[in-house]
């Protein structure tokens, strides 16, 4: 199943879209669009499905989705039966990069929030610390106008750039310094990307780098927070997952399409990433 591109268009006085969920059940698809987007959940229970990742969402739920990555909320199956007496409800927030103008998070004062908006590129879950802190502050912004619910809005950003219990639900974020670590970096991702679905020898990645095997390690693990030969199944993983939920292919064929020559460690490195079996990873999605 692919997801569906969204247009999200913000109301004619707002910079951002703002907007309480209250329904028998969450019934958006499977879906993406350019904006970031903030869930919290109020009431009900189910399955979050964000990029690869899934996971179980119960009232104060707080989730940070960047932008383009795919996600879908999707019930316990109790709240679709036609007598049910409960509810579906979440706060929902929606904005660009650039409401606040182009240039605005390039500020100095800006640098923790605009972490936030990369890493959250892959999805954030937020523990219950971050929860007490924002919850008020994310309720009380369907009742400000104006300049107070932007800045309320910039306020929310800020407790959620300084949490201390924010998970990443994909792969890990990059830690580059400078223009020439980026360009390192970059090269060395796209000659992965470009290869995942063969075997990659360390000797010839590191001379891509221009570093010693022993040396690129030590830089690889220190920018990405990953060994290499952790990186690499991650980026094949991440591969299987989509071709689990968008292909009919066997489970065989989708561990040698993403690189896996031998199924037994597909099997094993599926579940040690994503904590579940590959075909269970199918069923639950298809369900």
């Amino acid at each position: 199943m692919k997801p569906q591109l969204l247009k999200i268009t913000p109301p004619p006085n707002s910079s951002f879209n703002f907007f309480a969920q209250d329904a028998a059940f969450f019934a958006t698809p499977w879906h993406y669009h350019p904006e970031y987007e903030i869930v919290l959940v109020l009431e009900s229970t189910g399955k979050k499905f964000v990029g690869s990742n899934i996971s179980h969402f119960k009232p104060g739920d707080l989730c940070m989705i960047g932008s383009y990555l795919p996600h879908y909320y999707r019930n316990d199956e109790q709240f679709y039966a036609k007598d049910a007496n409960i509810r579906a409800k979440s706060l929902v927030i929606h904005f660009l990069e650039d409401f606040m103008g182009g240039n605005f998070f390039d500020l100095p004062e800006c640098q923790a929030i605009k972490n936030l908006l990369e890493r959250s590129k892959l999805g954030l879950n937020f523990g219950h610390q971050t929860v007490k802190k924002v919850a008020a502050k994310i309720e009380g912004l369907q009742y400000l106008t104006g300049i107070n619910r932007l800045l309320e809005l910039i306020a929310v950003l800020a407790i959620l750039s300084e949490s201390e219990d924010m998970q990443e639900l994909t792969t890990n974020s990059m830690s580059l310094q400078n223009e020439v670590d980026s360009a390192r970096i970059n090269g060395v991702l796209s000659y992965i990307v470009q290869n995942y679905q063969q075997e990659i020898q360390l000797a010839e990645v590191a001379k891509l780098a221009n570093m010693s095997e022993s040396a690129f390690s030590r830089y690889f693990k220190k920018r990405t927070r990953r060994t290499f030969s952790q990186f690499i199944a991650e980026i094949r993983i991440e591969h299987a997952c989509k071709l689990l939920v968008q292909d009919k292919m066997s489970i065989s064929a989708i561990a040698l399409e993403s690189g896996f020559n031998n199924l037994s460690n597909f099997n094993r490195q599926f579940k040690l990433l994503k904590k579940t079996t590959p075909l269970a990873y199918r069923s639950t999605f298809n369900r």
